[in-house]
């Protein structure tokens, strides 16, 4: 590190050129090399980490497209959102992937994070048909068979599990493939519980009462690569959600292959693991 001299004109602030910067300390102009001498690292542990944020990044910005996230329990919602996906597996990406925005569907992906009661649900079928089977309880004196306003009205009331004013908010996430770069959509779409008639459902699904208990019932159930998340809503408050689906290819990025592979991309792994 050199000390000039100076008369008149008083440097503020850093100048950088040709890998030297300049700056005043203590009405002293001082000269350094502007270059970091730390070796770039990339060790398996910081790759790994890195691999995960930045498709956590992508995840959330497609969630938040879709409708705005509700996570509690955290200082941001997408804070909560990171703590939650460091329980699911690592997908490892090569750079243009990144790039690309490219995603994978992950079961058991959070969709939201609150207070109120998990509503639990799963892929099964109704008299044959493909349907999303759930816990919402529908008051008891609605007949098997009823038609969807029906069904809409008595999901909430009396011996009903929501309340008047509630909203239960349906995502859709479609695994898509675009000139070879995975991709996740998510859509959301809601229905207002209002206690009169509920609404009509959600589009291209039909609402089925089966053993007192709320079913949703379509054709689209059966696609392998799309995902599924119902969360309640009522007020500021909603239910702690995650994504249930039969998609797996996110497997095919999660092996040791798939891990060489993206790191390649980068330059490859350095230092200690």
């Amino acid at each position: 590190m050199a000390r000039l001299k100076h008369k008149g004109v008083t440097l503020s602030g850093t100048l950088r050129k040709d890998g030297v910067a300049f700056y005043t300390r203590g009405g002293k102009v001082i000269m350094r090399s502007a270059r970091s001498e730390q070796p770039l690292r990339r060790t398996r542990g910081q790759f790994v980490a890195r691999q995960r944020l930045a498709h956590n990044n992508t995840l959330w910005k497609r969630l938040r497209d879709a409708a705005e996230p509700m996570f509690a329990g955290s200082v941001t919602a997408y804070a909560r959102f990171r703590t939650l996906m460091s329980k699911l597996p690592v997908v490892f990406l090569t750079k243009k992937e990144h790039e690309n925005m490219a995603s994978l569907l992950l079961e058991g992906m959070p969709v939201s994070d609150g207070l109120l009661q998990n509503l639990d649900y799963r892929l099964g079928e109704v008299e044959g048909e493909p349907a999303l089977l759930t816990s919402v309880r529908m008051k008891d004196a609605l007949p098997e068979g009823a038609e969807a306003l029906d069904v809409a009205a008595a999901l909430c009331g009396a011996d009903a599990d929501l309340q008047r004013g509630d909203r239960l908010r349906l995502y859709r996430l479609c695994q898509k493939e675009e000139e070879g770069v995975p991709k996740v959509y998510v859509t959301a779409e809601e229905l207002l519980l209002d206690g009169d008639c509920g609404g009509t459902g959600f589009s291209g699904l039909a609402l089925r009462c089966v053993d007192g208990r709320l079913a949703l019932v379509g054709d689209e159930f059966l696609d392998a690569m799309t995902g599924w998340a119902l969360v309640r809503i009522s007020g500021e408050r909603c239910s702690s959600q995650s994504v249930a689906t039969r998609c797996t290819l996110y497997e095919r990025y999660t092996t040791e292959e798939a891990l060489a592979r993206a790191a390649e991309s980068y330059g490859g792994l350095t230092g200690a693991q």
